[in-house]
């Protein structure tokens, strides 16, 4: 039986009052929205029509409901029984960019389904290939996923969009003054006022948004004109494409989004049992299945692959409450506004610099998160190159991403990721470097 942690207010099997959970779930939608902007982006590049645009943002908001609900549960071995929502998979958009390219939708849609296939066959050979990720590395792709986050985080906090682009003074300031407030809460808040940090930050965030010109009137016409309800549809809807010189690049990036669910689960083990040792393989399996199924169904539908959100599992641990009737309630909310343009133009006007002080917020306990994984396994100086190592590759992509420009074929697909590259680093180096042997003398 998992020992409780001292900070944790709802535990996942706790059943907080309607209102609370309703808006710890509005808390989650609106870190869940974060990544729309990822479809609108991929499709008015491709030379799609508004109404194609709103149509694949909108399916995408149905499959990462049913994603969210899907992983929440605990049926016949699918779903982690953990709150860890979906959203848009960002580590997916480079290669799903390039399938639009060069077949539309319906060779996205292909390619999408070929990569929610194959984390289900990796989630089913799991067990089996434990011994790869011992708990260090499991802390190392924790740690990895909250560092792949850092970029976007700190550019929307100060409120760069573009290389060379000066600081906003105003934008800093509004992320400024909400992460103060969510920090606040946090630290010193009383009772039960932690749950909410994160939405009264955000209600700070959007005032000041509004009062400094950042949410102005161009934006509150897009959701004036938004239609309260329409069903999302596409011509395309029901044709599938597939080409076998993408599934190499689709394959691995399907790899890095199962690494990074690893790693979000284990996050989620880790809020919810004070005792923690080392990751449940039987659950962890269960939950990449669950999400093999959101990033298929993604595929199927139409939308844009889906991913589990490590935003999301570090709010519920900011917040104290990981109650998995907080992801049926955000899940099923945010699939019924797939079809509600209207409430999704509203999630979709989320001010830069509001969404960066979150992301700023939720990236600090990752990061930690994932240190205290790494040192609760015990260092010695195996482990110390083994993870060292790691580390120095793998930042050093996001440092100087220049240094691995001359590499080209499906290999390439290995450095476009932090996470990817520090994982194969140490994987390789655990098996290359054997633990020795301790002899006990009879």
């Amino acid at each position: 039986m998992p020992r409780r942690p001292p900070g944790l207010i709802y535990a996942v099997d706790e059943r907080p009052p309607h209102l609370t959970l309703l808006l710890l779930a509005i808390q989650h939608i609106f870190l869940m929205s974060s990544s729309l902007v990822l479809p609108v982006v991929l499709v008015s590049e491709i030379g799609g029509s508004f109404n194609e645009v709103r149509s694949v943002v909108a399916l995408s908001m149905i499959a990462c409901g049913m994603g969210t609900i899907i992983q929440a549960m605990r049926v016949r071995g699918v779903g982690s029984g953990y709150l860890c929502p979906n959203l848009v998979g960002p580590n997916f958009f480079g290669c799903l960019m390039s399938a639009a390219w060069l077949g539309g939708l319906p060779l996205m849609r292909g390619m999408t389904i070929a990569a929610g296939l194959f984390e289900a066959l990796f989630a089913r050979f799991l067990r089996r290939i434990r011994y790869l990720f011992p708990p260090e590395i499991t802390g190392l792709v924790v740690l990895m996923v909250g560092v792949s986050l850092i970029p976007l985080a700190a550019s929307k906090f100060l409120g760069i969009t573009y290389q060379d682009e000066p600081i906003s003074r105003a934008s800093f300031l509004v992320a400024l003054l909400t992460l103060l407030s969510m920090i606040a809460v946090n630290v010193w808040g009383r009772g039960k006022a932690r749950l909410f940090g994160v939405l009264i930050g955000m209600t700070v965030g959007y005032g000041l948004s509004v009062a400094l010109g950042l949410l102005g009137p161009a934006q509150w016409r897009e959701v004036y004109q938004a239609p309260w309800a329409a069903f999302p549809w596409l011509p395309s809807m029901l044709h599938l494409s597939f080409r076998w010189s993408l599934l190499p690049t689709f394959l691995i990036v399907s790899t890095t989004g199962a690494l990074k669910t690893m790693g979000n689960l284990i996050l989620a083990e880790k809020v919810n049992d004070a005792d923690w040792k080392e990751p449940d393989i039987d659950r962890i399996g269960g939950g990449l299945l669950a999400d093999s199924v959101a990033v298929t169904v993604s595929g199927l539908i139409g939308g844009m692959a889906s991913d589990t959100s490590a935003s999301n599992v570090a709010l519920s641990s900011a917040s104290g409450a990981t109650r998995r009737a907080i992801a049926y309630a955000a899940g099923g909310l945010f699939a019924v506004l797939g079809f509600s343009p209207k409430i999704g133009a509203v999630l979709s006007i989320m001010p830069m610099p509001v969404m960066g002080a979150i992301l700023v917020f939720v990236v600090a306990f990752m990061l930690l998160s994932g240190i205290q994984i790494i040192l609760g396994s015990g260092v010695d100086a195996r482990k110390t190159f083994i993870i060292g190592i790691a580390l120095i590759f793998g930042l050093s992509l996001d440092i100087q991403p220049e240094l691995y420009a001359g590499i080209h074929g499906w290999l390439r697909s290995l450095f476009d990721s932090s996470l990817t590259l520090s994982t194969v680093v140490a994987v390789v180096l655990n098996q290359a470097l054997p633990a020795r042997r301790v002899c006990v003398a009879s």
